[in-house]
């Protein structure tokens, strides 16, 4: 099997599910899913379904290693792993510190190294940072620093693999209405109602990210790299009514 091939990793659910979605239905590229865990619904849009934990080196290599098994060309890589919780800093182990780094930047920078050694004709990448990077949100610290990172590794890589063709670009989402935030609610993680952080006055729909990210890997932003595009209902210009 011959043709394009675009891997989502972290595609079992919430954002990742709906690239998924999206790549499958807007383009003929041969979608590949990897997560750590696959629910058994039948209801994924991914061609291919690869378990794959992103904090371990040898499972991204192996993932990657298997999507190109079919033949094709390596066009798309989406990168949403991640996690989130809620703790005060002077609390905080250094192992849960070291954990919310590992998914995020760790995987990150795996999945963007194994995607980079393996298109050989050019293509994007798109990075998942959040509005985090933008102010100071308490009890959260790794989990902002982390997501900060990986918009300085969308910069940097950006202009390291231009000259192979490569665009790198990260989007930051706002509140999203997925698995990940409606556990957080449950939890009694999120200290005020989410859809009053934001200027439109509501969560986005995960088909809402998807959305900017396809335009991220498409020939509409060809001319766009390095960037972090804002996809947050407003949410970091909102100061309240």
């Amino acid at each position: 099997m011959m043709g394009d091939i675009a891997v989502v990793v972290g595609a079992a659910s919430g954002i990742g599910a709906a690239v998924c979605h999206r790549l499958r239905t807007d383009t003929n590229a041969r979608v590949v899913g990897m997560d750590h865990q696959w629910r058994s619904t039948g209801e994924s849009s991914c061609h291919i379904e690869l378990r794959v934990d992103v904090t371990d080196e040898a499972s991204v290599e192996r993932g990657f290693d298997e999507a190109m098994l079919d033949g094709g060309i390596l066009r798309s890589m989406v990168c949403t792993a991640g996690i989130q919780r809620r703790e005060a800093t002077e609390n905080l182990s250094l192992e849960r510190w070291r954990e919310m780094l590992a998914v995020h930047l760790d995987g990150t920078f795996l999945a963007a190294r194994a995607a980079k050694r393996r298109m050989k004709d050019g293509g994007s990448m798109v990075f998942f940072s959040s509005v985090a990077e933008f102010h100071g949100w308490p009890e959260r610290t790794p989990y902002a620093v982390a997501k900060a990172g990986v918009s300085a590794m969308a910069r940097s890589l950006a202009v390291e693999w231009a000259g192979d063709g490569i665009r790198v670009n990260a989007v930051a989402p706002g509140y999203v209405d997925t698995p990940l935030v409606a556990a957080a609610r449950e939890r009694g993680e999120l200290a005020v109602d989410p859809v009053t952080l934001h200027a439109l006055g509501r969560l986005a729909d995960a088909d809402e990210i998807a959305g900017p990210v396809l335009f991220l890997l498409g020939e509409d932003s060809s001319f766009i790299t390095g960037e972090t595009l804002m996809v947050d209902g407003g949410y970091r210009i909102f100061r309240g009514k």
